[in-house]
């Protein structure tokens, strides 16, 4: 049986979260190219709808890959973007595509291996779940 590829949009903050995926990149480690980055200058600018318009493009799952609480270079904002993200989880849950396509991610500055870890396993998780839109919809 041909599947295909699980394509997943991850979100990054300019800081520690790209620090990851470059780190991963120096290091040779690779995920697959199904995989989308998005550079945001923090995960607080990131609302709802944003989260939400990755899945009604194709998007399989959206990864929130964001700093540590402690060591965000806008602890200010790190409040917004915890109610955005519960938001968006509420309405997946509400529209019957599971919550659990959408996590948040926070890792240490230029963990390359941590990150590609969480997007394999991610990936996996989502293999094993229903499609989120049905073929032919």
């Amino acid at each position: 049986m041909n599947k295909s590829a699980v394509h997943l949009v991850v979100f990054a903050c300019n800081w520690d979260g790209l620090s990851c995926i470059e780190a991963a990149a120096q290091a040779g480690l690779s995920y697959p190219a199904s995989v989308k980055v998005v550079r945001v200058s923090c995960l607080s600018r990131v609302h709802q709808g944003l989260m939400l318009k990755a899945f009604e493009l194709g998007a399989d799952g959206v990864m929130l890959l964001g700093c540590e609480p402690a060591s965000c270079q806008f602890d200010i904002d790190a409040g917004l973007m915890a109610q955005e993200y519960e938001k968006a989880r509420k309405v997946l849950r509400l529209l019957g595509l599971g919550e659990e396509r959408l996590v948040l991610c926070h890792m240490p500055r230029g963990d390359g291996s941590g990150f590609v870890g969480r997007v394999t396993g991610f990936i996996k998780e989502i293999e094993q779940m229903r499609p989120a839109i049905p073929a032919g919809a």
